[in-house]
């Protein structure tokens, strides 16, 4: 199916209401975008008092669980909404918050199929290369990378078999402190290094966002580029 302007707006409305309805409060700015078989959705300036009180005393540990769970708990609505709207069964839900700028990010995917994105395969050569020389420093070098969506807005990148043992260990104790912990320092790790990413790229890099499937033992890397909205 291919999504119409009409659709992505209604989704956005109503994934705006859901949102609120589980915290009290709605993102100030929603935005979807369908690309195969992902979607992709931006939020802008949505933060709670409380969750206001918690950025600004640091705690971002105690943060991120609130904001996680709620959204977790409000995921099988939000995939039942964008099933129906759009016509394409979703099978995983991921999330990706930056407290620091605001924003966020959800991601739905359709595990059925995994099309290839066209890309100049010398450029793509030097991505991974710069994805697996940062990353080395960071985690696990992965196994398999992919393009999944590449604009003059965004980049996401797949990467599996990311996972250590001590990985695996963390996952299996229910470590969600070291956890999110682990997942913010190597999100941090790829940021401090986001001028490489911008030579290459010719862009400057607004966000970045990390978003971890521990089950499956993969990630997915996004770099957005200036403004998203546009």
């Amino acid at each position: 199916m291919v999504a119409t302007k009409e659709d992505l707006l209604s989704l956005s409305s109503s994934f705006s209401k859901i949102i609120k309805r589980g915290f009290g409060k709605g993102p100030e700015t929603c935005y979807t975008v369908l690309r195969a078989n992902r979607l992709y959705v931006y939020i802008r300036n949505f933060m709670t008092p409380a969750e206001e009180i918690l950025a600004e005393k640091q705690e971002y540990n105690l943060l991120m669980n609130f904001r996680s769970s709620v959204l977790t708990a409000l995921s099988q609505d939000l995939v039942q909404e964008a099933s129906l709207v759009l016509g394409i069964s979703f099978d995983s839900f991921y999330q990706d918050w930056n407290y620091n700028s605001n924003s966020g990010i959800l991601l739905l995917v359709n595990n059925s199929f995994n099309p290839d994105v066209k890309i100049d395969e010398s450029f793509e050569r030097k991505l991974f290369q710069l994805v697996r020389m940062v990353g080395s420093e960071l985690h696990k070098i992965p196994n398999e990378l992919k393009v999944v969506k590449y604009t003059q807005n965004i980049c996401a990148i797949e990467s599996k078999g990311v996972m250590l043992p001590l990985d695996y260990l963390m996952v299996e104790q229910g470590n969600s402190d070291l956890l999110f912990t682990y997942a913010r320092e190597i999100k941090k790790g790829y940021y401090q290094h986001r001028e490489l990413f911008e030579e290459l790229f010719n862009r400057s890099i607004e966000d970045l966002f990390m978003m971890w499937d521990f089950k499956n033992n993969k990630c997915y890397l996004i770099f957005s580029f200036n403004k998203v909205y546009t």
